[in-house]
């Protein structure tokens, strides 16, 4: 079996309806890293809350974050770490927006650094920041953001995108599918910046193929690394538009140890 870098995301594909790695899953993962393939949390979410993840599956290799603008590997500076981030005045523009929309609350983030406009609580993928000390505005941002989340609600959201769109033609603003109602979140990155492009920086650092690239991912946010893996999966639970452009379907959804259950058979774990 040749050496695969196996590219995956978290929410909804391998972690559980819990947002946790079952013990299964973590086994199975040490395997395949010990057996030489290349595990790669490739993933929206922040560095902040992924690298629980990271030390849970005692992986060495680089993880991606910010659906592929930063490129690192946790708890030390990696010589080829890469971030792709947003000009201050691009940030700061963007956050005119509120004059024109009913925008609840807007997070700048960095590695291991996060801002917000206004206090909040219960946001997806956000630790509660009920009485922030500093608040983002043009004093207090000092460096420039990997992205920028708009929170607003899901009636405004196509209209929010749509204005980003327009007006900022070198972003890109992404849904995060799996959450809306009254905090739907707009996430805009820099041009240019997708999963893909993070594990093509990989392959080229570690002199692999696309073809050596077995990703796993079930919304949105992963349809341009399962289009450009040499065999990209989606999970039994993905949105249909996902699995219609997959290579292969997991049978068993991540509540059943999806990933897994694929790995061992795939890769005879």
């Amino acid at each position: 079996m040749s050496t695969k870098l196996i590219a995956l995301d978290l929410d909804g594909t391998t972690l559980n309806p819990a947002g946790q790695l079952s013990s299964k899953t973590r086994n199975v993962l040490r395997v395949a890293s010990q057996r030489g393939h290349k595990v790669v949390i490739t993933t929206g979410r922040p560095d902040n809350i992924s690298e629980q993840f990271y030390d849970q599956l005692d992986l060495t290799t680089p993880m991606i974050n910010f659906n592929g603008a930063l490129v690192h590997v946790p708890h030390q500076q990696w010589a080829y770490e890469q971030a792709t981030t947003l000009p201050q005045a691009t940030a700061l523009a963007l956050l005119e927006l509120k004059h024109d929309f009913p925008i609840k609350v807007a997070i700048a983030e960095g590695k291991q650094f996060v801002l917000t406009d206004r206090p909040f609580r219960d946001l997806p993928f956000f630790t509660d920041m009920p009485a922030p000390t500093v608040l983002l505005n043009a004093d207090s941002l000092q460096q420039a953001p990997i992205s920028l989340s708009l929170f607003t609600d899901a009636v405004t959201l196509p209209q929010l995108q749509a204005a980003v769109n327009q007006r900022f033609p070198h972003v890109v603003a992404q849904t995060w599918g799996a959450w809306s109602g009254p905090f739907s979140a707009l996430e805009i990155v820099r041009e240019a910046t997708h999963k893909s492009s993070a594990i093509q920086y990989l392959l080229d650092h570690y002199q692999m193929n696309a073809r050596d690239v077995l990703a796993f991912g079930d919304d949105d946010n992963d349809r341009d690394m399962l289009t450009h893996a040499g065999w990209g999966v989606a999970m039994k639970n993905a949105r249909p538009a996902i699995k219609a452009l997959a290579n292969d379907v997991t049978p068993l959804s991540n509540a059943d140890d999806g990933v897994a259950d694929y790995l061992i058979r795939r890769l005879a774990l």
